[in-house]
Parts: structure tokens; sequence; C-alpha cells
């Protein structure tokens, strides 16, 4: 077993999402019992070897997950104890606590209307160019009219573009829409549609599937090429380490 450098004593714990396990936290260096019992309170009970860390129960809600997260994450910071996000480490304390409640968050967009006016000019220029075809002219015409808002673009994925949209007439049945992108081809589909009063559900869900940053930062992807951590230490590799929680009175899983 290594021994801590100075760096490590202090400790800290990362915060992050993956689709297989959904949040999780990974503990790095000499972690307070008092820390760990956060973490357990908020619910990471079970060990994911390939991340070296801790998730919550699968069949917990992806908003309730998130919330637990934000929760434990606000306990640690007003203790004083370094929190970062896994996914962009020089994110980390107050700024990590901010980031939670935006995935939280239903509210508008605060540069929908700068967001709006691009994809006008997109589409608009699409349209003259002639890019779009037949079946995807009406819901183009609605974005350059304006009878379509669009509240927020999510990045490029290997071509193809997620759109939110609104009704500014609200709608009963459609007032927010997701449009689906593709340049290269053409296409501007509407793909999901939310009722009027789902409109905080359908922006809370744009910011945590489209707009939240999951990538895999280089010094996760060169750790995962070695051994886990609980197979460099002495444990036996058959028995997951103890959730970190109350060292009396608990199972090693649930």
């Amino acid at each position: 077993m290594s021994v801590p450098t100075k760096a490590d004593a202090a400790g800290s714990v990362a915060f992050g999402w993956t689709f297989d396990h959904g949040e999780f936290a990974v503990l790095t260096g000499r972690v307070p019992q008092k820390a760990r019992d956060v973490l357990y309170e908020a619910g990471f009970w079970y060990w994911a070897d390939e991340l070296d860390g801790w998730h919550q129960r699968p069949s917990v809600e992806r908003d309730d997950q998130i919330h637990n997260a934000a929760q434990a994450i606000d306990q640690l910071v007003k203790a004083r104890f370094p929190v970062t996000n896994w996914h962009r480490p020089e994110q980390r304390n107050a700024d990590l606590v901010e980031h939670y409640r935006w995935l939280l968050d239903g509210g508008p967009f605060p540069d929908a209307a700068i967001t709006a006016a691009k994809a006008r000019t997109v589409i608009s220029d699409a349209l003259a160019a002639g890019h779009l075809g037949a079946r995807d002219r009406d819901a183009a015409e609605q974005v350059v009219s304006g009878a379509l808002v669009v509240e927020a673009m999510s990045a490029d994925f290997d071509g193809v573009q997620w759109w939110l949209a609104s009704d500014p007439a609200e709608d009963d049945l459609h007032s927010c829409v997701w449009l689906r992108y593709e340049p290269s081809a053409g296409r501007l589909d509407v793909t999901d549609y939310y009722a009027s009063f789902a409109g905080a559900e359908a922006r809370r869900d744009f910011r945590v599937t489209m707009l939240r940053d999951t990538t895999v930062p280089t010094t996760a992807r060169a750790e995962a090429a070695r051994p886990s951590r609980r197979l460099r230490m002495s444990a036996a590799p058959s028995t997951p380490p103890l959730p970190p929680g109350p060292a009396s009175g608990r199972a090693a899983s649930r």
C-alpha cells in the first residue's frame, strides 16, 4: 500500500455521473468519518469497482439521486471539506454547489434570447440554401417565425444537435418540444413533446441529459487502465469495502 502524501492527507470527494451507475462519489486520500457519514446518509451505499467509488441504489429516480448528491455536497462544503466535479476537476466547493443547483433548476435559461436568435439565423440560412427537406419545413418555419422559440442548444453529438424549444402561445398540449437538428442530412425533427404544465421538467431534463458535461477526464482514463484501488490494497478481492457510513451495525451491501 502506498504511503499517503501531504496532498492526500486532507482527502477529498469527487462527484459525478455515469449512465450505468447514476450519481457517484469517489473518495481520495484520508476522508474523515464525518464526511463518510454524510455520503452514507445521502444513500451512497453501493461500490462500483470500475469507478473506485460509491453510487446510490439503481432504482432511485434520476432527480432524486441528484438531489441526494446536492444535499451531501452542501453539507460537505459547509463543513469546509473539499469536493470537486469528477468530470471537471477545476470545478470545486462552492462552484460544485451551484452546478448541482443548476441541474435541479427548471427555470428559464439566462441566455435563451441569444440562443433563439442564433437558431433563427441557422435555420433561416438552411432554408434559403435549400438544405432542409419538405417534411422538415413546418418545424423550420416555426423556428424562423418565432412560433417556436429555441431556448437551449446542446453541443454537437456526431453531427447531431439537440434543441429545446417552447411555444410562446403555451398551447395546452405542446408547450415545449425537443428538436433534433442534423445539418448534414438536412433534417429538423420534433422528437419529444411536453405539456404546458411540464415546462420546468422539460428544462430540467435538457440540462441534465444534454447540457451536463459527463466526459471522462484524462486522469480518470489513465486510472481506469490500472487495477482498481480496492484490488491494489490488501483487502480480499471478493469482499467489497463497507459503505462509507457508521462503523457499527451496517452491512456490506443493501
